[in-house]
Order: structure tokens, then C-alpha cells, then sequence
């Protein structure tokens, strides 16, 4: 899954959960693919973001090995728990 910003959705991209509006009426249920007219949609309606599913888009975010480093320095008190291990190392893979 990956949380988008609606001008990162393109036709085809399947949501992984319900989109409602600001009133909570269900525009979109988890599960549909999403075509030009759903986006358009979403924009009329002010959505700003979407889960879909999978990890459609790679992002440039210039992390760097400091970005890492601080990741480690922040998790480095967390312990060795495995649980632990594996949510800094998605951590750090959402940066690439």
C-alpha cells in the first residue's frame, strides 16, 4: 500500500481502502480501479490524498546517507527486537 497525493494517481492504480469526502459520504470503495473520470472526481470533491495498492510510484526525496544515519541514531535506543529492525528498514526503504 501507499498513501498518494491525488496528483500522483493515474488511471489503472487500485484503492486499497474507502475514499470518503469531508462529510464522510463514500465516494470510492477499497477495491476499485481507478480511471480519469474517479480522478476527477476526487479533485471536484478536494481530496488531497488516496491509499493504493502496492508501491506505484517511486519517489525522489534526495535522502542521503545522512538521512539513514539519523534513522539509525533515532531507532538505535528502540532495542534489537526483529519487530523493531523491520519497521526502520521500511523506514529507510520509503526514502529511496
Amino acid at each position: 500500500m501507499q498513501k498518494l497525493n491525488i496528483d500522483e494517481v493515474k488511471p489503472s492504480m487500485v484503492l486499497a481502502a474507502t475514499v470518503k469526502d469531508k462529510d464522510g459520504n463514500i465516494l470510492f470503495l477499497k477495491g476499485v480501479e481507478l480511471t480519469e473520470r474517479h480522478i476527477i472526481i476526487l479533485n471536484n470533491r478536494d481530496i488531497k490524498k488516496v491509499v493504493v495498492e502496492g508501491c506505484p510510484v517511486k519517489r525522489e526525496t534526495g535522502a542521503d546517507e545522512g538521512s539513514f544515519k539519523e534513522i539509525d541514531r533515532r531507532f538505535s535506543t528502540a532495542g534489537s527486537h526483529p519487530m523493531v529492525l523491520k519497521i526502520r528498514d521500511i523506514i529507510k526503504e520509503l526514502l529511496i
